[in-house]
């Protein structure tokens, strides 16, 4: 038989060469495969077993559970174990409710200032929960600047809005952290979907509620599903917005009573046997996740696409009372806090008596060392460690998650779901837990790697690779396979094809996955205050030290240039036109 490739006859090639040629593959695949085992068997799984193991042995080291069942009969446990369900629930539902209005119009409406609308959005997603804390305590702080505003408007003694430390502040923390979740996954298959049907539903009579309830929502479906369960883990496991902004034990989580019990308590092993439970249920929610979005790179092989409208012609509709209203809402909870800690970058206490004025002193003190107590902050020597800090993980991350995102995607093979599962696991595990496995880990090594610039680039790169490989496997997953089977039928080898024919393809996934891999690096700050030592400050930890020794006004000058680095980077994604999915 003659096969045709573009229109010229190929004749097979003899049974002994494929059969060469499947034996090569065959090896290949295990080098490959080889490299992520042995990467993520040193820097993930040796470190989480270190510490997951004391939750299953007692002072003798001998195996038992009764740690785990101690746990689980604790009320009190229980109690955090539903609250956290709980809290996660309701921020997963508040991040879908009002990330829906906004996918509409990124899907559904052309507007000048449209990518950087996109990247605005998108930028606390990997801002350092100390910023979040700090902006929102900045805004909505019983002498923040909202409250400051109504009570100068309507001339009241007291703040009218009292949030922080309560169930309110912690729904409204994480709606901020994840609305842009379900604007980036939902508008992407929004805009996808078949328009055919929308017209044929109008012509039919069908229009407002109706419309989007049997039309459109059953086509949006796999979008919201596949956001919903990547919110709810990214809730599930919050820590530090918990930590501050719920106020106390009556909103605790199991992140926090894991902190809690291992580095106050020091019960290591009560904190390692609520940590393999929160593993479990960790696991269970990342291969649900994964199902979803497996889903969604379906629903985007739909290539009809929407013929776009201008902004303006929703704001002329009925319904432009309730756009002009959501972009208010949006700006209030998105952009308002993040302004508020701009502009409070630009302000210093004038005299003894606390007033403020306008001042460039923060900025200027780059060059120079901040002073925090007897310890002293040299601002551009931080800037260089994060810049630092970005690029190591960029380089680590990016051949450990294209090789993954390779193997889960290019190879049929029994467990696949259960690779990919295990691959994304860093997504649901703690960063804390991730630091106290390093330093247990390796303290009785002959080299202890706490304290170097190596240990802090590879828990980042543990961090950050999932982000690489759901951006090259949603790129992968678009290319024609027989454009690999063209070239392998010319003679090609299964690395020259992937060379010279997909690498190609996948770059913009690759420099997508390498600039979250970078934002992400330079927003982390759990698995970096455990490892790190004063040489080694980041960004975020300079942040945490400033806000502890209360110099607001430097912690908001770090804070701003981390946003514009993180808005600069989610600029770049837009522009080289990729999705994140």
């Amino acid at each position: 038989m003659i096969n045709r490739v573009n229109g010229i006859p190929q004749r097979p090639q003899k049974n002994k060469n494929n059969l060469k040629q499947k034996k090569l593959l065959k090896g290949g695949d295990i080098l490959i495969f080889l490299f992520p085992l042995l990467f993520l068997s040193i820097f993930f799984f040796y470190p989480l077993i270190s510490i997951l193991t004391e939750g299953l042995s007692d002072e003798e080291g001998i195996f038992t559970l009764g740690h785990i069942q101690s746990i689980l009969s604790n009320r009190y446990i229980l109690r955090v174990i539903a609250f956290t369900v709980e809290q996660a629930l309701l921020s997963t539902l508040a991040s879908i409710l009002l990330g829906l209005p906004g996918a509409y119009l990124l899907a559904r409406y052309d507007f000048r200032g449209k990518s950087i609308v996109k990247a605005i959005t998108t930028v606390p997603f990997v801002l350092p929960s100390i910023i979040v804390v700090l902006g929102f305590v900045i805004f909505f702080g019983n002498n923040g600047v909202l409250n400051r505003a109504f009570m100068g408007a309507f001339n009241l003694e007291n703040p009218p809005l009292k949030i922080l430390y309560s169930m309110k502040a912690i729904i409204l923390a994480h709606t901020f952290y994840n609305f842009p979740i379900c604007i980036r996954l939902v508008s992407a298959v929004w805009s996808r979907i078949n328009p055919n049907l929308e017209k044929a539903a109008l012509s039919l009579g069908a229009k407002g509620g109706r419309l989007f309830t049997n039309i459109l929502l059953p086509q949006i479906m796999p979008g919201i599903l596949a956001a919903s369960a990547l919110i709810f883990i990214f809730c599930f496991t919050s820590f530090a917005v918990i930590l501050v902004l719920g106020g106390g034990p009556k909103y605790t989580t199991i992140e926090v009573t894991i902190y809690r019990l291992a580095k106050v308590s020091l019960d290591l092993k009560a904190g390692s046997a609520l940590a393999i439970i929160e593993s479990v249920l960790s696991i269970l929610f990342m291969y649900i996740y994964i199902k979803f979005q497996q889903k969604v790179s379906f629903a985007e092989k739909v290539k009809l696409q929407y013929e776009r409208k201008k902004l303006a012609s929703i704001l002329r509709s009925p319904y432009g009372i309730l756009a002009v209203l959501y972009i208010i809402i949006t700006f209030l909870l998105i952009i308002a806090p993040m302004l508020a800690v701009i502009g409070r970058s630009f302000m210093g206490r004038s005299d003894w008596t606390g007033q403020t004025s306008l001042t460039l002193e923060w900025y200027r003190r780059i060059f120079t060392d901040i002073q925090t107590g007897s310890i002293a902050i040299p601002y551009l020597s931080v800037i260089k460690n994060s810049l630092f800090f970005g690029l190591t993980t960029v380089l680590f991350s990016l051949p450990l998650g294209t090789a993954i995102a390779y193997i889960t995607t290019r190879k049929n093979f029994r467990g696949r779901g259960v690779l990919e599962t295990v691959t994304m696991l860093p997504l649901g595990i703690s960063s804390i837990i991730l630091g106290l496995g390093y330093i247990k880990a390796y303290q009785t090594f002959p080299l202890d790697i706490t304290g170097k610039w190596y240990a802090i680039a590879f828990a980042h790169t543990i961090i950050a690779y999932p982000f690489v490989i759901r951006s090259v496997t949603a790129v992968l997953r678009k290319i024609n396979p027989r454009l690999i089977q063209a070239a392998l039928s010319l003679g090609a080898t299964p690395w020259k094809a992937f060379w010279r024919v997909e690498l190609p393809l996948i770059k913009s996934g690759i420099i997508a996955g390498a600039t979250f891999a970078f934002a992400i690096s330079i927003g982390e700050i759990n698995a970096t205050l455990m490892l790190y030592n004063p040489n080694l400050t980041t960004l975020p930890v300079a942040i945490y030290r400033l806000i502890s020794s209360y110099n607001y006004f430097g912690a908001c000058a770090l804070g701003t240039i981390l946003m514009v680095i993180c808005f600069l980077v989610f600029l770049l994604i837009d522009k080289i036109g990729f999705e994140v999915s």
